[in-house]
């Protein structure tokens, strides 16, 4: 509790100094509001956003729906990872087969791929769904392949003596020891479903949020569009820390060995 009270406190001080020099160095540049707004016009911008939240624009309506495509997202790419990165290390074959394809999916610039959702699936939800699982795929995919790689030997002889079958050596063991590397590629992921819906907001959309900063930039409303970057941030960091909550109760081994050492 003391340690979250001291990045706390860290945060909201180092963050109170930038704004300062941002301002007064905005304010002696002379610098126009459309290159760089000072971070009262932001919070103007913001303040706009917030009483507009439930009025006249609903701003709630884009928020839930770039909500909805970033949940969606996750969801459908880690659990995707998950079971393709279990097929690639039970059978080898899975794994000659789809490592090559995964490398030179992942080697391409993802974000020529949303123009061609887009294309594909049309311009509702689904298309900027499947924009943020492509994106959040590969990480937690190479993770969980590493963490069931990472199993010791004397482990697997272990549960062999006892004579476990695959699925309860997968379950009892292998799973088990892969989930902390799992997590940790979860925190990842979610930021980058974050982006993948943004951007395929951008590909085509007539709501979320990726389509009001889009709407801003054009009209060269450039605190609005600081005002959108901060409501996708706070939304990314909140969906992180939940993350980071189901870790600590899932994966809760970990914590105790670190406290262990201390």
């Amino acid at each position: 509790m003391r340690e979250s009270i001291k990045s706390l406190l860290t945060f909201v001080c180092s963050l109170s100094l930038i704004s300062l020099c941002w301002e007064a160095a905005v304010a002696k540049g002379n610098i126009s509001s459309i290159v760089l707004p000072p971070p009262t016009e932001i919070l103007e911008a913001l303040g706009y956003f917030v009483s507009n939240f439930t009025g006249r624009i609903a701003y709630w309506e884009d928020t839930w729906i770039t909500f909805r495509e970033i949940i969606g997202g996750f969801l459908l790419g880690t659990t995707a990872a998950v079971v393709i990165g279990t097929l690639v290390v039970e059978f080898t074959s899975m794994r000659r087969l789809v490592i090559p394809y995964m490398i030179a999916l992942n080697s391409t610039p993802k974000i020529a791929f949303a123009p061609l959702f887009a294309i594909w699936f049309g311009f509702g939800a689904m298309p900027k769904v499947l924009m943020a699982a492509f994106i959040c795929t590969f990480p937690v995919l190479m993770n969980t392949i590493t963490g069931l790689q990472s199993v010791e030997s004397d482990q697997l002889e272990l549960m062999s003596v006892l004579r476990s079958s695959r699925w309860q050596t997968f379950r009892r063991l292998k799973f088990k020891v892969a989930l902390p590397y799992i997590f940790a590629s979860l925190k990842t992921a979610m930021a980058f479903a974050t982006i993948g819906a943004v951007i395929g907001e951008f590909a085509g959309a007539i709501d979320g949020l990726g389509f009001q900063l889009e709407f801003a930039a054009a009209r060269l409303r450039t605190a609005q569009v600081f005002a959108f970057l901060i409501v996708l941030s706070v939304i990314g960091y909140v969906l992180y820390l939940v993350i980071e909550i189901l870790e600590r109760r899932v994966v809760f081994w970990t914590r105790l060995k670190s406290t262990d050492r201390q």
